[in-house]
């Protein structure tokens, strides 16, 4: 099986008329169907080819170690057909009345499931937003939030040049002057201990802002990201510049008939509401992420990772320079 036909086979399986689930592997029974990996394709490139098709993902399983908190609204049903210690690596989409799963098995190269979900009822409201205010922070006159971010890091900025006209022209939209900083000073790669991953617009190709929004564009137009659809040229909706390993998504909504309005939208990878941020800047929500224990639900460092930065190389990895 190639894989265009893998991805046709994933395609049929979680239509709304898709056929019953019956997996065909030995000793598996209904409710799912695992399909075999296709010889010469990567894990991560297939991951990222159903995340332009299908939306965020999540982890479920790294490095032979299952998420403890998975339950039946985040992705135990793909689980399911495989003894424990068998799975080596497992990502999660959710899509209508299916999971959607990829992943690697000891012993196997690479697999697919496809696995019923209880989907919400069609009828049901749409997927909510919290707006939320700014906390209040003591004024700093002597540093932005952009200098805060690099002094809690410890990073020595890049000062890359970028043709901002062609990037702004592209999207059809001005992007926040903060955000510019950002991605002049650190290109893109991520932070603490290859938890979060930030999107800039350096030599990077694996976390360059414009190469998944241009994916998302091509292939799938027209798709929504919660309540929002995805951004495109002279419109309404959402790009995304940042994620955590566990699934959590950074966006900006952006208006083409509102330039410099650009709140952040977050969501947690744990099921509930869309966050909102009016009146915080991006790296203002970045900093926070990094460094303040109490901005729930998005603040990791209770967890102690640290506040570093690896820049992404110019090739699929991260290395430091």
């Amino acid at each position: 099986m190639d894989e265009r036909e893998l991805l046709d086979d994933v395609a049929s399986l979680v239509r709304s008329d898709g056929p019953e689930l019956v997996c065909g592997w030995g000793g598996h029974g209904v409710g799912h169907v695992c399909l075999a990996g296709c010889g010469g394709v990567e894990l991560s490139a297939l991951v990222e080819r159903f995340s332009r098709r299908y939306g965020q993902s999540r982890n479920l399983v790294m490095g032979g170690y299952a998420d403890p908190k998975v339950s039946e609204k985040t992705g135990l049903p793909l689980l399911a057909p495989f003894d424990d210690g068998d799975l080596v690596e497992m990502r999660a989409w959710a899509f209508g009345h299916r999971w959607i799963g990829c992943g690697s098995v000891r012993g196997e190269s690479l697999v697919v499931v496809v696995a019923e979900r209880d989907a919400p009822p069609a009828d049901e409201p749409a997927e909510e937003v919290v707006q939320v205010a700014s906390p209040r922070t003591r004024p700093d006159g002597r540093r932005t939030w952009v200098r805060r971010l690099i002094d809690l890091t410890r990073w020595e900025p890049l000062g890359l040049s970028i043709d901002w006209a062609a990037v702004e022209g592209e999207l059809g939209v001005s992007l926040p002057a903060d955000y510019k900083e950002l991605a002049s000073a650190f290109g893109g790669g991520v932070f603490s201990d290859d938890t979060v991953s930030f999107l800039g617009c350096g030599p990077s190709v694996s976390f360059d802002l414009l190469t998944p929004w241009r994916a998302g564009l091509s292939v799938d137009r027209g798709t929504t990201v919660g309540p929002y659809e995805e951004y495109a040229p002279g419109g309404k909706g959402v790009v995304t510049w940042g994620s955590t390993e566990w699934g959590d998504q950074y966006c900006w909504l952006l208006d083409a008939e509102r330039p410099g309005d650009c709140p952040v939208l977050a969501r947690s990878h744990d099921p509930g509401p869309w966050y909102r941020y009016d009146d915080m800047s991006t790296s203002e929500f970045l900093y926070r992420i990094l460094a303040d224990a109490d901005f729930q639900p998005f603040g990791i460092a209770r967890y102690e990772l640290g506040a570093t930065f690896v820049p992404g190389s110019h090739g699929d990895g991260a290395e430091a320079l």
